[in-house]
This record gives structure tokens, C-alpha cells and sequence, in this order.
């Protein structure tokens, strides 16, 4: 009876390494990810589509304000800008680059149709 017991722990803690495995390999939103385009204030873009030289300012004073963060890349696509619970320091840099062309280097996330940045990284551009 203890070997019939065994087997069945044995098994079903088979059953459980292998889904989790396969769960992993699909859930994989891991992917470091290198963007350039121009830091966005979330909310006015979203709201208008704002974005340029000429929206700078309000860019920054939103931003400053707790407006999320954005990256509208050289492809078109945006991104949203998430802070990093390891290291906050990229996250705040890049702030201080609201409305301006950047690289900035994060973990992607793609959560029901959301597509993100943990920030690891960021350069101005020259």
C-alpha cells in the first residue's frame, strides 16, 4: 500500500514539473529589449496624441506630476514605462527625459494586449 501511495506522489508530482514547465515556456515575457523613440507623458498622448518638440514641456510637467510614462519607438510602436523593483535609477533618468529622443534598454512584458518596459537603462541620444 505504501508503494501504491509513493507511485501516485510520484506521478502526480510528474504531472505538476511537466505543466509547469510547458507554462513557462509559454508565458515567457522575460525578453530584454533595446527601444529608441521619444519619451511620452502617457496621459496627453493617449488623450490627443501629443508628442514632439512642441509638446516637451508639458511632456515633463505631466510626467513630474505622475503621469505614466511612455516610449513612442522609431517603428511607430509605444511602449509603456514601468520602474524597475530591483533599481529604480533608469526609471528616474529617464523622467528627466521626458519629450526627448533616447535608447533605453528593458525587460519586456505583454500583458492581455498591454506591451511594456521594466527599465533597466537609458541614454539620450546625441
Amino acid at each position: 500500500m505504501k508503494k501504491n501511495l509513493i507511485k501516485q506522489f510520484a506521478g502526480a508530482g510528474l504531472l505538476a514539473f511537466i505543466f509547469l514547465s510547458f507554462q513557462s515556456l509559454i508565458i515567457r515575457n522575460d525578453d530584454t529589449k533595446t527601444v529608441s523613440g521619444e519619451i511620452l507623458d502617457m496621459k496627453c498622448y493617449m488623450a490627443s496624441g501629443a508628442h514632439g518638440e512642441g509638446h516637451k514641456e508639458c511632456a515633463a510637467t505631466c510626467i513630474n506630476g505622475g503621469a505614466p510614462m511612455g516610449i513612442l519607438s522609431d517603428d511607430g510602436k509605444v511602449y509603456l514605462l514601468i520602474e524597475s523593483s530591483k533599481n529604480a535609477d533608469a526609471y528616474d533618468e529617464a523622467k528627466k527625459l521626458a519629450g526627448e529622443k533616447v535608447t533605453l534598454t528593458g525587460t519586456f512584458s505583454d500583458k492581455n494586449g498591454v506591451q511594456a518596459l521594466i527599465v533597466t537603462e537609458v541614454k539620450a541620444k546625441a
